[in-house]
């Protein structure tokens, strides 16, 4: 029996903005997206249709809870639908939870998001001075790239897990101008190899990047996609022209909760969804908190630095169609998709400019599909509302003029390839997962 559904005229703002459809979907596709009307002559509020959300820089292996617990990654898929984030690209230690991820999407009865990722990151050695390559110090295995015939052996053990591309550490910890290094890097020499190699075989890398100096070089090898936006200097127009194509990752929201205030934690974690999905000892932990984390490890003012210039420079790179939207969730205090939302009010800030906001949505679906595509070695059509394409989408309940709803406002619903996606039982499911007695915590 051919399940169908109808939309009738609803706005889809990433195709037009101001034409307003009729959309029909057979078995879990598009089947009919027919411009109807102008926006400007329908009477009252207006439905919005847009992509589901995509989380373009995930950790599901590390533990988002301030405890250092791991939520079951049921849990974490979970969470992310309850959101409206419909694709995941996890940029290391997917192949730890794999088994766990793939028995809970077999007995699910709610769709899972669509997951890429790259088996482990490839970081560098120890060097003279005793530093390591930034990954190490996570409770999730990396590769070391200590000269070329290394990559070899890695590109294969990930492609083994499943991985479709590679996650470079490039960055010696610094955020700041004359700090001191943290972490080795790669040397030029494994640097070049590794961007000749992946680009002739096809595999897309990603690169984790700090600061101008590191992209710059980068950027001169040949890598175009970075995982975060740089943090030492708000980017010139020259700089621009010399990065003439690559992308940046936003992740405002993993490095944020270092140098929050209770209150600012307060408010973070008290938008709807958060005690519907997380762990409540977040919140009760972070009620408890006197001083922000930078004061305590020395790096309050380095850090607010670096979340400025990020921002700054997330705001540049979306001025130019460069900019990706992610969180580093995974990192202590940002969450499966909880951060997604969170993440887009932190780009948006105060201001209420239509086009702004319209931006950042976009770049968190559209552009995000795209780069999920690209990641997954996967040919993408020119959109992902389409004919033909699966109904995956958000629809979200829009008021005429001027609209300052928060962008981290949930969607009205959720829909994957047809199904809808029932919050209410999504959230009666991560309840009886948290009340287990495992408390909805994994060891790996």
């Amino acid at each position: 029996m051919t399940a169908r559904s109808v939309l009738r005229r609803v706005a889809i703002p990433s195709l037009d903005r101001e034409q307003l459809y009729d959309v029909d979907i057979e078995d879990g596709v598009f089947t009919r997206i027919e411009p109807v009307d102008r926006r400007a002559d329908q009477p009252g509020p207006i439905t919005e249709l847009w992509p589901g959300y995509v989380e373009a820089h995930a950790h599901l292996a590390l533990p988002a809870n301030f405890d250092d617990s791991l939520d079951d990654p049921r849990i974490s898929a979970l969470s992310y639908l309850y959101h409206g984030v419909t694709h995941v690209a996890d940029l290391f230690g997917f192949p730890l939870l794999k088994s766990r991820w793939e028995a809970g999407a077999a007995a699910s009865a709610h769709p899972y998001p669509e997951l890429v990722h790259c088996g482990y990151a490839a970081t560098a050695t120890r060097d003279a001075m005793g530093l390591t390559g930034h990954g190490v110090e996570f409770p999730s295995p990396v590769f070391m790239l200590g000269m070329e015939e290394d990559l070899a052996d890695v590109l294969h053990a990930n492609r083994a897990r499943g991985g479709t591309f590679l996650k470079v550490m490039f960055t010696d910890g610094t955020e700041q101008p004359e700090m001191e290094a943290r972490f080795s890097r790669l040397s030029p020499k494994v640097l070049e190899h590794t961007e000749r190699v992946t680009r002739e075989q096809g595999v897309p890398a990603v690169l984790d990047c700090n600061t101008r100096e590191e992209v710059l070089e980068a950027y001169r090898i040949g890598f175009r996609l970075f995982a975060h936006p740089v943090r030492d200097f708000v980017l010139s127009d020259e700089d621009w022209d010399l990065l003439a194509d690559a992308r940046f990752v936003t992740t405002l929201s993993g490095l944020r909760p270092m140098v929050m205030e209770r209150a600012e934690f307060e408010a973070e974690y008290g938008r709807p969804g958060f005690l519907a999905t997380q762990d409540g000892a977040n919140l009760e932990f972070v009620q408890a908190i006197e001083e922000p984390y930078g004061i305590q490890y020395k790096c309050q003012d380095t850090r607010t630095a670096a979340l400025r210039v990020m921002r700054e420079n997330n705001l540049a790179a979306l001025r130019r169609g460069r900019m990706l939207v992610g969180t580093d969730c995974g990192n202590t205090g940002a969450f499966h998709g909880y951060s997604l939302l969170g993440e887009l009010d932190l780009l948006a800030g105060e201001s209420a400019d239509p086009e702004l906001r319209h931006g950042i949505r976009h770049a968190a679906t559209v552009d995000n599909w795209h780069f999920f595509h690209r990641l997954a070695q996967r040919e993408a059509g020119a959109h992902p509302i389409a004919v033909g394409a699966p109904a995956t989408y958000n629809l979200f309940a829009a008021a005429r003029g001027a609209d300052d709803t928060p962008l981290s406002t949930l969607p009205d619903a959720t829909v994957v390839a047809g199904t809808p996606v029932d919050r209410a039982a999504i959230a009666r499911e991560i309840r009886t997962l948290r009340d287990s007695a495992s408390t909805g915590k994994v060891v790996l």
